[in-house]
C-alpha cells in the first residue's frame, strides 16, 4: 500500500497535530502499512516542513493553537509547490457546514475523529488512490467569503500584534537605554552617603519605583545599615508606596547587603520590576563596594599625609639641633656687642654724642638678633601652603644667613651671584627656605675638607632658576637612580631634611627651578 505513490518508493505523509497522543497513534498505525511519516506539532511548523519535505499527503487537524485547520490549508495551498498536494483534515468537528469549511479552505477530503484504527489505514490509501471529496460550486461562495473574512481578521490581529510587540520592543529599548545611563551614574559614585542617600532616591521614579532602600553589611560589626535616613519629621514609610520587592547585593558570591523597591508604575509588571531591580542591586552592589574601597583608601592616604607631615617636621626639628650652634654663636655676637655697649654707659661717664653711637649700635645688633630669631622660626613652623610674591634672591640670601657660621668653620667659602633684573615670583617662602637649606647643607656636608659653595640666580627663558654648586667629589653613579625616592639617604644618621645620596663630599651641582 505504501507504494501506491511515487514509483517505487515509501509514500511520505505529513501529520499536522497538537495532541501527541493522536500523533503516536497515526505513527503506529501509518509505519505498520509502510507509509514515511513526518509530523508537526502546529500551523506554523507544519507549513515550514510541508514546504522542505513536499509530502504525498497531508493530514491536518482543523483545532490547531495559533494557526487552525483552515488557515493552514489555505495557507498551504499558496505555494506553487503544494498546489496540488493532497491535504485530508482530521477533526472532531461535527458542526452543520464543518465539511463545507474545510473542503473549501483547500482540503481534499475529511476524516472523522475519533478515528476508526480498523478502517484508518483503509481510508487514508483510498485518498492516494485519487478519493476526491468537493463542496457544489453554488455553496463554496459563501464559505469562501467567510474564509477571507477569517484570513483577514486574523491578519489584522496580527499587524496589531505586531504594532504592540514594536511598541514593547521600542519602551523596553528606552528602558534599557535609561538604565544605562542610571547605571553610569550609580557605578561612578565614591560616596555611600551621595549614593544611597541622594542619587538613588532621585533615580526611583525614572525606574517606575516610589521609593528605593539600601542596607549594607557593616564590615566591622556585620549589621545592616539602611539608606536613606527618614527626613526629620517625617515617617520613614511616607514615600513607600506600591508593593514591595526585595533582591540582594552581591559581590563575586559574597552577600554584602539587599536593595528594596515599592514600585508604583502601572506598566511595570511583577517581572519587570524585579529584573529592573537586580539589575540595579547589581550596580549598586560594585558602587557601594568601590565607595568603601575608596574611603579606605582616603583615611589610609589621609593617614600618610600626616604620618609624611610629622615625618618632615620632625627632620626639621632636626635639622634646627644641627643648626642650634651656629645659630647660637650668630645670636652671642651682637649680644656681647649689647651687653658691652650698656655695660659702657651705666658705667662711664659719656657725652650725648658717644651715648647716640652707643644706642646705634645696640638697636642694630638688637634687630640682627630678631631676624636670626624670625628666620629659625619661620623654618620651623608647622604651616599651610601660602603663596607670595617675592624676591628669590632676598629667600636665598636670609637662608644662607643661617649657615655662614658653620660654613666658615668648615673651611666652606661662599659665593653668591644674583641676577639684578629678576621678575617677582609667585612661591611658598617657608618652603622654599626649606629646600634651599637642604640643598646648601647636603653642600657643605659633601665638602668635609673645605671647599667652595657657589650660589647664583639666573633668568632661564620663562623660569628663575636658582643653582648650587659645590666642589665636592660628586654622586656615585651606582645612586643617580634614586636621587629623588622619598626618604633615600647613605647618610648614617638624619642629618637635615633634604635627600642625601652620596658620600661626604658627593655633591657638586643642585639646581632649584621655579
Amino acid at each position: 500500500m505504501a507504494e501506491a505513490v511515487g514509483a517505487g518508493k515509501a509514500v511520505k505523509i505529513l501529520h499536522i497535530e497538537d495532541n501527541a497522543d493522536n500523533r503516536r497513534l497515526v505513527r503506529r498505525l501509518l509505519v505498520a502499512e509502510g507509509y514515511q511519516l513526518l509530523e508537526a506539532e502546529d500551523g506554523l511548523e507544519g507549513i515550514d516542513r510541508a514546504v522542505r519535505e513536499e509530502p504525498d499527503l497531508i493530514l491536518l487537524d482543523i483545532g490547531l493553537p495559533r494557526f487552525d485547520g483552515y488557515e493552514a490549508a489555505a495557507a498551504l495551498r499558496a505555494f506553487p509547490s503544494l498546489a496540488t498536494t493532497l491535504i485530508v483534515a482530521l477533526t472532531a468537528y461535527t458542526n452543520p457546514g464543518d465539511r463545507e469549511r474545510i473542503l473549501t479552505a483547500g482540503c481534499n477530503g475529511y476524516i472523522a475523529k475519533p478515528i476508526d484504527v480498523d478502517r484508518f489505514p483503509q481510508v487514508v490509501a483510498e485518498f492516494l488512490r485519487g478519493k476526491r471529496e468537493q463542496v457544489e460550486p453554488a455553496q463554496q461562495t459563501g464559505y469562501l467569503r467567510e474564509l477571507n473574512q477569517r484570513l483577514v481578521q486574523r491578519l489584522f490581529k496580527k499587524i496589531q500584534e505586531l504594532e504592540k510587540a514594536n511598541r514593547d520592543l521600542t519602551a523596553r529599548s528606552a528602558q534599557m537605554e535609561s538604565l544605562h545611563r542610571i547605571g553610569e551614574q550609580i557605578t561612578s559614585q565614591l560616596s555611600l552617603d551621595t549614593l544611597a542617600g541622594e542619587l538613588l532616591p532621585s533615580l526611583a521614579p525614572a525606574l517606575g519605583f516610589s521609593a528605593l532602600e539600601v542596607s549594607l553589611v557593616h564590615p566591622d560589626t556585620g549589621r545592616l545599615e539602611v539608606w536613606p535616613l527618614p527626613e526629620p519629621g517625617k515617617p520613614a514609610t511616607a514615600t513607600r508606596e506600591g508593593r514591595m520587592l526585595e533582591v540582594p547585593l552581591a559581590i563575586q558570591g559574597r552577600v554584602t547587603g539587599r536593595l528594596r523597591a515599592w514600585a508604583t508604575s502601572a506598566d511595570l509588571s511583577p517581572a519587570d520590576a524585579e529584573q529592573i531591580l537586580r539589575i540595579v542591586a547589581s550596580q549598586v552592589a560594585v558602587a557601594a563596594e568601590n565607595a568603601r574601597l575608596y574611603e579606605g583608601l582616603r583615611r589610609q592616604m589621609e593617614d600618610l599625609r600626616q604620618t609624611q607631615a610629622q615625618l618632615v617636621q620632625s627632620a626639621k626639628l632636626a635639622a634646627i639641633g644641627e643648626l642650634a650652634a651656629n645659630v647660637a654663636h650668630e645670636i652671642n655676637n651682637p649680644m656681647t656687642s649689647i651687653l658691652g655697649y650698656a655695660t659702657l654707659m651705666l658705667d662711664e661717664g659719656v657725652d650725648a654724642t658717644t651715648v647716640t653711637e652707643y644706642l646705634k649700635t645696640i638697636q642694630s645688633e638688637a634687630l640682627r638678633i630678631r631676624e636670626t630669631v624670625r628666620a629659625l622660626l619661620d623654618f620651623s613652623r608647622q604651616r599651610d601652603f601660602t603663596m607670595e610674591r617675592v624676591d628669590v634672591a632676598q629667600t636665598v640670601k636670609d637662608t644662607l644667613a643661617l649657615v655662614r657660621r658653620h660654613a666658615a668653620l668648615s673651611n666652606i667659602a661662599i659665593e653668591e651671584r644674583y641676577d639684578p633684573e629678576l621678575p617677582l615670583v609667585e612661591v611658598d617662602v617657608p618652603q622654599c627656605k626649606q629646600v634651599f637649606l637642604n640643598l646648601i647643607t647636603n653642600a657643605l656636608d659633601a665638602m668635609p675638607h673645605g671647599g667652595t659653595l657657589t650660589v647664583a640666580t639666573v633668568r632661564d627663558g620663562e623660569f628663575v632658576r636658582v643653582d648650587f654648586a659645590d666642589t665636592g667629589a660628586g654622586i656615585p653613579e651606582a645612586n643617580l637612580a634614586r636621587i629623588f625616592d622619598p626618604f633615600f639617604t647613605t647618610k648614617p644618621a638624619v642629618k637635615g631634611t633634604g635627600r642625601t645620596v652620596g658620600e661626604p663630599g658627593d655633591h657638586p651641582v643642585s639646581r632649584w627651578d621655579h
